[in-house]
């Protein structure tokens, strides 16, 4: 665990809650799942562990060494309870968030105070019902391999499927359309191609590229099986006439299947940070990809101006964002499985643009999207013809490759 400000002051150490926190905060417990009776043995599955930080404690240089120590303890379904006592504001608990990171990912918070309890996810705050004593902010969490898993995946994706195919008409929905045209402009399809998108989402992308192409062949795969079922449906509708959706992970694509060709063009977009395992992923997307042929693969660039405010200012984040990879780090390993690089960009203009496009949505009925997507349209044709060199002003990027013959 990160060591407080104080150079002398011992590290907090990890052991299961104590009875008076057990009581004092046991709203807390139960909005948690967590039984107020909990044994004090460490490290039995589907526990806590608790962690407590005096008021003015911030993570500092042992983070390392503490963490390593706490590891061992943690067991794979085990949540980790961290107690920040006063009232800390948000970027001291961001930086407990990303001190945690990648051991554990903070998924909600509980602000405690004046005998109530306040609970923060991503979706909103809720106020519990039930006395709560004490003053402070609990950070919970579980090991990032928990909340990535494939289980915990497809049941997000499921649930945010209809939310993931954009609202035609609505104030955001031409910047939703055009992000996913722009990514598919990268890909040059030529007649009876056959093209994988790898981890569709709603499909846009893979639909873009078969639309410009006679006689093409989409193929199109998912964890959620919610998702590929739009996708079908967004095909169909889109009048591409030959296609076909299946469900699977990027680590272990189920295209191709054996006896199947792999395939002359490759788009995977917003796929790669949500993937726990980036070698095992990229081995899968290689692996679709036939000699000869294109692979266009973008997501968002967690070194954005951007990105890096919201990591110092936001106790909560979804886990793709800390999760993020840079467009140089997959280039480096796509180039050591065969692949040359043709070509780069940046898109979707960071802070304050995300912000400003939210804000004219939600509170102006839409009037200043249209400037700001042409901002962003501009930007990054700009970029993209001088070779990309402003990717830090960019929250997402793409790239071009071929896979040698």
């Amino acid at each position: 665990m990160p060591a407080p400000e104080t150079p002398s002051a011992a590290a907090p150490a990890a052991s299961p809650p104590p009875p008076e926190v057990r009581r004092d905060l046991a709203p807390l417990f139960a909005d948690l799942g967590l039984d107020v009776g909990l044994a004090p043995g460490v490290g039995q599955s589907g526990q806590a562990l608790w962690l407590s930080a005096p008021a003015g404690q911030a993570p500092d240089a042992q983070r390392s060494a503490c963490l390593a120590a706490l590891d061992p303890g943690l067991g794979p379904e085990d949540a980790l309870l961290l107690w920040v006592e006063g009232k800390p504001d948000d970027p001291r608990l961001a930086a407990w968030r990303n001190a945690l990171w990648p051991l554990v990912h903070v998924t909600r918070l509980f602000r405690v105070a004046g005998g109530k309890a306040r609970r923060q996810t991503l979706q909103g705050t809720l106020e519990l019902e039930g006395e709560a004593r004490g003053e402070g902010v609990l950070l919970a969490g579980h090991r990032r391999e928990l909340v990535m898993s494939p289980e915990k995946t497809i049941e997000k994706f499921d649930a945010n499927a209809s939310g993931w195919d954009g609202t035609p008409g609505s104030p955001g929905y031409a910047h939703f359309r055009w992000m996913r045209r722009y990514v598919g402009l990268f890909v040059e399809p030529r007649d009876g191609a056959r093209i994988l998108d790898f981890g569709c989402g709603a499909g846009w992308v893979g639909i873009e590229v078969a639309s410009r192409c006679a006689e093409s062949c989409l193929a199109f795969f998912d964890p959620s099986p919610a998702m590929v079922k739009i996708a079908e449906d967004n095909a169909r509708e889109s009048g591409v006439p030959r296609f076909e959706g299946r469900t699977g992970f990027g680590e272990d694509p189920p295209f191709p299947a054996n006896g199947e060709e792999a395939f002359d063009h490759v788009i995977s977009s917003g796929v790669a940070s949500f993937s726990p395992d980036l070698e095992r992923w990229l081995d899968g997307l290689a692996s679709t990809v036939a000699p000869g042929g294109t692979l266009v693969v973008g997501d968002i660039h967690r070194g954005s101006r951007g990105f890096r405010a919201r990591r110092r200012a936001r106790p909560l984040l979804p886990v793709r964002e800390l999760n993020a990879i840079t467009r140089d780090e997959v280039r480096a390993g796509l180039e050591r499985r065969g692949f040359r690089h043709q070509r780069s960009a940046g898109y979707q203009l960071t802070w304050p643009v995300p912000e400003a496009m939210h804000y004219s949505a939600a509170k102006l009925g839409g009037v200043l999207n249209g400037p700001l997507l042409l901002a962003n349209r501009m930007a990054s044709f700009l970029d993209r013809g001088l070779g990309s060199p402003f990717q830090g002003q960019f929250d997402s990027w793409v790239m071009h490759l071929s896979k040698d013959a």
